[in-house]
């Protein structure tokens, strides 16, 4: 297209093309931009006597806002100095032309105009800057990142930052980041040229993953992996600076109970609302994550000698109030395990096991509190290794073996089954209770082999006695969380029994209640459909359970802890609770049994309020197998106990 001002350059431009173009012509400014509106051309050509008569027609005419793409030849009988060029007001990347322009000057000048028009159009911003760093030409998009005017970046040099990770990014007065690159126009740096990418949505996006990566998507709080950083990170610098670093281990006590009788929902919320008040209490040197479930860890550095007891109660106190859940009113508590590097670990993994291990003696001491680590962990794992290392061949070299205490039935009062205890007897080191491995054999995933043998044993034994004790009796075993996950458990006990021609009912499997409140009938309802299996829940003394669970899982009979026992029958609240116990037994149409029995008193009291069966050394100690037919066959046994039942 030719625009006609002074001159008609149609003729001309026609007679110098060397293809076909379609020129049409205006006969002034005013009629250009109506004529690209109506029609697409990729250049236009401005015929004029001076530059400066050319601006003046161009600011009257209203053609200033022609399209940025639109490639301009300015075509001139006067040429222009420096500072007409500069101050003239007309497109900076229009191309000036002498009259007198050949055809491959044309050519020339309609490359140079469509590259200054992809210079306007560009999206990203581009800026042209001089030696001296100051900005002669800038493009539409840069104007807009950077929210000025061409004025105000031409007043100063443009200073381009660096940012703290080293990127060639810098932020806007607007908020928006801004990806810069620089390229020298000539090795003697002469001039650059910039150019500017909003990456904005890009640095929300790595940002949101990164933190994702980090932490846990549920709380905010620091996952695992972020966790292991820093606690690596925390023991550097204490052994740079002689410094120490606690470990807190927190589990919430009473959770599971709550989000069995609420609903994950209330869970969920009960599992924020905890990082929130607990985010609340930590102070410089402090970091809290979650490790899965209810576990909490807590890390603390910069601390004096014995004020890490002080940290565990800030965290018992801060738990100590209720909690808003889903909108619901709860309480939870906590147990938790206090270890500190260098006392009681020399490495992260080491001051993590203590504290988690510190964590359990919390729990075994009474819940909701806290419990700081005794021993080394290096000594601790040193010990575990040596247990592992034993467990892998007593199997081997017949070095475990069972002893069966009876069970007495309060009703009838006779013993009608027994349970089978573990043993092992470590050459050099004597007879081990199962409390001094059984951990080892579960974390080592022993258990499993461990497990097998003394079902097998057990079966074995029963086939034996039923010829003696009669087919009504029974054996109960305990059953570990490890046994009890596994997707193979009830086939493989299943084989166990019907090759020795038994049935579920002769072994009853006892569970912790622990466990048993742990796995929430994720794997209970697979086994007592396989099997039909008799399950008691063991150790019954903490009110895991809630009566939810004892009427939706396959229970069938509730074993008293000792502890509880022991009180009897003096002890007021360990009567209470015995009774409340045995009544919810016969609620729920579950047998209760009572381990622990060491005098008359106690069978006497669990007999009158209605317990089922009874065990304690009050009968017998465990015994051998070989031993245990004449135990139940010798009526001085129930001498001065039978009598008073009957």
């Amino acid at each position: 297209m030719a625009a006609r001002y002074e001159d008609s350059l149609t003729d001309r431009v026609l007679a110098l093309a060397s293809v076909d173009l379609d020129v049409r012509l205006v006969s002034n400014l005013d009629e250009l931009k109506p004529a690209l509106e109506d029609s697409h051309f990729d250049f236009a050509l401005i015929a004029g006597s001076s530059l400066a008569s050319l601006a003046q027609q161009w600011s009257q005419s209203g053609t200033a806002n022609l399209p940025p793409e639109l490639a301009l030849l300015l075509v001139l009988d006067e040429s222009p100095d420096e500072a007409e060029v500069l101050e003239c007001g007309m497109p900076i990347a229009a191309v000036l032309l002498r009259r007198s322009f050949t055809g491959g000057d044309l050519l020339a000048a309609m490359w140079q105009a469509r590259l200054g028009s992809m210079f306007f159009a560009s999206p990203d911003g581009m800026l042209l800057l001089d030696a001296m760093g100051s900005v002669q030409a800038s493009n539409p998009a840069a104007l807009r990142l950077l929210g000025k005017q061409t004025a105000e970046l031409r007043a100063e040099p443009l200073e381009l930052t660096v940012n703290e990770r080293g990127q060639h990014e810098w932020t806007s007065a607007g908020g928006r980041v801004l990806e810069w690159r620089k390229q020298s126009l000539s090795d003697t740096g002469a001039g650059a040229v910039v150019t500017l990418r909003d990456v904005t949505e890009q640095r929300v996006a790595a940002l949101a993953l990164a933190f994702r990566a980090e932490h846990d998507p549920l709380t905010g709080l620091a996952n695992p992996q972020r966790l292991w950083q820093e606690l690596r990170s925390a023991l550097a610098r204490a052994d740079r600076d002689a410094g120490r670093v606690a470990v807190l281990y927190v589990d919430l006590d009473g959770f599971k109970q709550i989000n069995d009788m609420y609903g994950h929902e209330v869970g969920d919320a009960l599992l924020v609302a905890v990082a929130q008040r607990l985010t609340g209490i930590c102070r410089a040197g402090e970091l809290l994550s979650r490790m899965g479930g209810d576990e909490l860890v807590m890390v603390a550095e910069s601390f004096p000698p014995g004020f890490e007891a002080r940290i565990a109660e800030r965290v018992l106190a801060a738990l100590a109030s209720p909690l808003r859940a889903a909108g619901r009113t709860v309480r939870v508590g906590a147990s938790v395990g206090v270890a500190v590097y260098p006392d009681h670990a020399s490495d992260s993994e080491g001051l993590l096991r203590a504290a988690d291990e510190a964590m359990y003696e919390a729990k075994r001491n009474g819940r909701d509190g806290y419990s700081l680590a005794t021993s080394h962990a290096d000594t601790i794992s040193q010990h575990r290794q040596d247990i592992a290392d034993g467990l892998q061949v007593a199997l081997l070299r017949d070095e475990l073996h069972l002893l069966y205490q009876p069970v007495l039935d309060l009703k009838r009062g006779q013993i009608v089954g027994a349970e089978a205890l573990l043993r092992w007897n470590r050459p050099g080191v004597g007879t081990l209770h199962p409390m001094e491995f059984l951990d080892v054999a579960e974390t080592t995933g022993l258990i499993v082999g461990i497990g097998d043998w003394v079902f097998d044993q057990i079966c074995r034994q029963l086939a034996q006695w039923r010829w003696v004790l009669g087919e009504d009796f029974f054996v109960c075993a305990n059953l570990s969380a490890t046994q009890l996950r596994r997707a193979d458990f009830a086939g493989r006990f299943r084989r166990i029994l019907h090759s020795h021609g038994l049935t579920s009912k002769s072994v009853r499997l006892e569970i912790s209640e622990r466990v048993m409140a742990q796995e929430l009938g994720r794997a209970l309802g697979d086994i007592t459909a396989a099997t039909d299996m008799y399950i008691a829940v063991d150790d019954v003394s903490q009110g895991l359970l809630s009566l939810r669970n004892l009427s939706s899982l396959p229970i069938r009979s509730l074993k008293l802890d000792s502890s509880l026992v022991a009180g009897l029958p003096d002890d007021v609240l360990s009567a209470q609770l015995t009774e409340a116990l045995i009544s919810i037994g016969r609620t729920f149409n579950l047998s209760v049994v009572a381990e622990g029995v060491e005098n008359a008193a106690q069978l006497a009291f669990l007999r009158e309020r209605g317990c089922d069966y009874c065990q304690g050394f009050l009968l017998s100690a465990p015994v051998p197998a070989a031993d245990f037919p004449s135990l139940v066959k010798t009526p001085e046994l129930l001498d001065g106990l039978v009598a008073p039942l009957k």
